[in-house]
């Protein structure tokens, strides 16, 4: 489930980038898994971003934006979680797909770890956006968790003391073991 930030950026790109250029012959979603692996090594070198296990995180990416929801087939529907999944062809992205995706990741966190305040909004910006670019401040990214927090007001509460709760456990059924 976990990316480095960076390489979960530039596995968003390469995935925009196939989707884009798929033309007449659309990928299924384990064929846009390895390519996007395989671009996003391509684009990192580029860049001069040394990182190995591009496999690894194009997996854990890919099953975030199944479970979000943001990976599209025909119709602007999708793709169905669940054993035909990675054989469905992908046609787009949702709008606003890497903001849903992360938001999944932080309710995720939430739901795993259960006793979650919001005195450990650092906490999960260590855990998610984890960056070792010094220049790059930490309390963009605690904000940035604030904000998709936010974001699942119709799925996560603050009880009395503080912790984020589950509204409606029913409302995450998206989502798969991981």
């Amino acid at each position: 489930m976990y990316s480095e930030k960076r390489a979960r950026d530039i596995l968003f790109g390469a995935i925009e980038s196939l989707l884009g250029t798929t033309g007449d012959s659309p990928l299924i979603l384990c064929r846009l898994t390895r390519e996007a692996a395989i671009r996003a090594n391509q684009n990192a070198q580029a860049v001069g971003y040394e990182f190995s296990n591009w496999d690894a995180v194009a997996n854990a990416v890919i099953r975030a934006m199944l479970n979000a929801g943001v990976l599209l087939t025909y119709g602007g529907s999708p793709v169905p979680i669940g054993i035909a999944a990675q054989a469905t062809t992908v046609v787009g992205l949702k709008d606003g797909y890497q903001d849903l995706t992360e938001g999944y990741l932080v309710e995720f966190l939430i739901r795993k770890l259960g006793d979650v305040t919001t005195r450990d909004h650092r906490a999960i910006a260590h855990a998610l956006f984890r960056q070792f670019n010094p220049t790059i401040s930490m309390d963009h990214f605690e904000d940035r968790v604030a904000m998709l927090a936010a974001t699942l007001a119709d799925r996560i509460v603050l009880n009395e003391v503080g912790a984020y709760t589950v509204r409606n456990e029913v409302q995450f059924s998206r989502s798969i073991t991981l």
